[in-house]
């Protein structure tokens, strides 16, 4: 189907800041529908509903059910914000539906919206990972990234998630640390944006100006974001990251995982 003549349901938290710039990306997609409060008992015939949630328990099992019951052929996705990172741990959550943080939209939605033909809709999650995952690698491979890591640890987990899509992957803090014309992209992992970690990463990121920059961080909130995006970070990828989503971010010329920079006090 044409993307252009898609429906598309935008619903939830719309006006809570971490989902800002959703609505406008989207409608440059798809013809969209934006309802703030829950309207499951007048709405049908999308291809594709987008629920956003800000807290715990935004929408409840019936509700998911009844918008699945009146858009039989719609795709469900739930993007979730900061507050509700434990939610699928702790669970339950409605089943069947596309879940990805607040940070995740920019560089996941696309992908979705594109569709892969070696994966149908109706495939598990898992299903549809493995055949993204397996079109990444066919053609993204070969870029040089250089890693930022305060510990060895640290370092092996970003170099094999590197050598696993096919890239090589220099420590930065290593002896022979390449020069900023000899890396494609860089990939940091702190545990916070308020340590000296993160301040000694921004340092290091700053003589690498026009490169993606990745930042590997653990339950980000919409600050972390807002302090990472100021220091030139791209995109950021939670702790743990799906290899696909570090494969969509580092392919040549990629422009997604840019979320607008909004001042909030």
């Amino acid at each position: 189907m044409d993307a252009a003549k898609r429906q598309a349901l935008l619903s939830g938290d719309l006006e809570s800041y971490e989902f800002e710039g959703l609505a406008a990306w989207l409608c440059d997609q798809l013809q969209v529908e934006m309802h703030r409060e829950e309207a499951t008992e007048s709405v049908s015939h999308f291809d594709l509903i987008l629920m956003c949630a800000a807290r715990p328990g935004r929408f409840s099992a019936d509700q998911v059910e009844t918008l699945r019951q009146r858009n039989p052929l719609a795709q469900l996705v739930l993007i979730f914000g900061p507050w509700c990172v434990g939610e699928a741990r702790t669970g339950p959550v409605p089943d069947g539906i596309t879940r990805m943080a607040w940070y995740e939209w920019s560089y996941r939605l696309p992908a979705l919206l594109e569709g892969n033909p070696n994966a149908p809709a109706t495939s598990a999650p898992q299903e549809q990972a493995l055949a993204m995952l397996g079109e990444q690698t066919a053609v993204g491979g070969g870029s040089r990234v250089g890693i930022w890591a305060s510990t060895v640890t640290d370092f092996d987990y970003l170099q094999s998630a590197c050598h696993a899509l096919g890239h090589g992957a220099t420590w930065l803090a290593s002896e022979d640390a390449p020069a900023p014309s000899d890396l494609d992209a860089l990939a940091g992992l702190v545990p916070g944006t308020d340590g000296a970690e993160f301040a000694e990463l921004c340092r290091c990121f700053a003589a690498f100006p026009a490169i993606t920059k990745l930042l590997c961080l653990g339950a980000p909130t919409w600050q972390d974001w807002q302090k990472a995006q100021s220091y030139g970070v791209t995109a950021i990828l939670g702790q743990p990251f799906r290899l696909v989503d570090m494969a969509t971010l580092l392919k040549p010329q990629a422009d997604c995982g840019i979320l607008p920079l909004v001042n909030r006090p």
